[in-house]
């Protein structure tokens, strides 16, 4: 390997460092208590390695938005298998919900807080939710043709997801499971409001 794809790897590698310490970060102690010198001293680099990266704790922020985005839409591009259609809308709709149980979520959570006082975080939040919302959409318009013919499809699920997305994000809080509903609530009435694939 050359001296310049040496440097090349160090970097990237410090770098994936840096931003999966500030998810990491985020979703532990929240925006306002992460720290450029608390993401540094996570990822194992200097803190002088981390501000030439990413100089302000905006631009840190910054690109773990983009790399937060990223999974996301990689998760929701996977395809969806199963021998019928209400089973690939069952498997589906657990999917999201999985994914919004795993620890992204304090992620994501944070973000939407902080993108009420953050401009430029709430335009790129506000991307970030509406292209994986598209793209979980077109998944399940493949998976699910006969159920996309339906005119109510893209609301019905739609509505699916955000009931996932605020269910989950609320159950976090100790005693409030009795008044969410749980995944198979949500997917039963997704699969209502379509009725049976014609």
């Amino acid at each position: 390997m050359t001296h310049g794809g040496v440097r090349a790897a160090r970097r990237a590698r410090a770098v994936d460092a840096l931003l999966d310490a500030t998810l990491e970060s985020l979703a532990t102690v929240g925006f306002a208590a992460t720290t450029t010198r608390g993401v540094a001293q996570l990822a194992g680099v200097s803190q002088g390695l981390q501000q030439h990266y990413f100089p302000t704790k905006a631009a840190l922020i910054d690109a773990a938005i983009n790399r937060l985005a990223a999974r996301l839409l990689d998760e929701a591009s996977r395809p969806v298998e199963g021998s019928s259609e209400r089973e690939r809308a069952e498997l589906l709709l657990r999917r999201v919900w999985d994914s919004f149980n795993s620890p992204v979520l304090a992620v994501v959570a944070e973000l939407l807080v902080l993108a009420r006082t953050h401009p430029d975080t709430a335009e790129k939040t506000a991307a970030t939710l509406v292209a994986v919302t598209d793209r979980v959409v077109a998944v399940a318009e493949q998976a699910l043709p006969a159920y996309a013919r339906e005119p109510r499809f893209r609301e019905a699920l739609v509505l699916a997801l955000s009931a996932i997305r605020d269910a989950t994000t609320v159950a976090r809080i100790p005693g409030t499971a009795r008044a969410l509903p749980t995944c198979d609530t949500i997917t039963a009435g997704f699969l209502r409001t379509l009725g049976e694939p014609g």
